[in-house]
């Protein structure tokens, strides 16, 4: 098969692999920070305000029992806390504390930096072009087979 074959070309495989490019070098400041990718997920998905627990697990890509522990982990370290709805004792909310948000302070701008390093052979149209289409993506998972 040629060099441009069905791998280089598959959708998901170049998804995957700038996913891995784009990531790593930024896995690996936050391992300066002792933060494993999933809390910054975690962390990173509650800058907005709170989240249940089910829409941490859609939004940082980890299973209950992973996410569980890491919020273990999290509240643990002051980090963030767990809330029980007062309507629906089920449903447990996940929000930040001070320290958490302090913490994001100092992450979210190294990840701005790296962001715009990783991408500045893009202009800003076609990061925004990028961004629109892999929102757009997301967007279908509930339609697909």
């Amino acid at each position: 098969m040629a060099a441009n074959g069905f791998a280089q070309n598959y959708l998901g495989f170049l998804l995957a692999k700038a996913s891995h490019i784009t990531s790593s070098a930024f896995h690996q400041q936050l391992k300066a920070y002792q933060i494993p990718i999933g809390s910054w997920r975690i962390l990173a998905s509650c800058a907005e305000g709170e989240r249940t627990v089910g829409e941490l697990v859609d939004m940082v890509l980890l299973n209950q029992p992973t996410v569980s522990k890491s919020l273990d982990r999290l509240e643990a370290d002051g980090l963030l806390q767990r809330r029980k709805d007062t309507d629906n004792r089920r449903q447990v909310y996940v929000g930040l504390t001070a320290k958490g948000e302090a913490l994001l302070e100092e992450l979210i701008p190294i990840a701005n930096r790296h962001e715009q390093a990783v991408f500045e052979h893009l202009n800003e149209a076609e990061r925004d072009q990028l961004r629109a289409l892999l929102q757009k993506t997301i967007g279908q998972k509930a339609t697909w087979p």
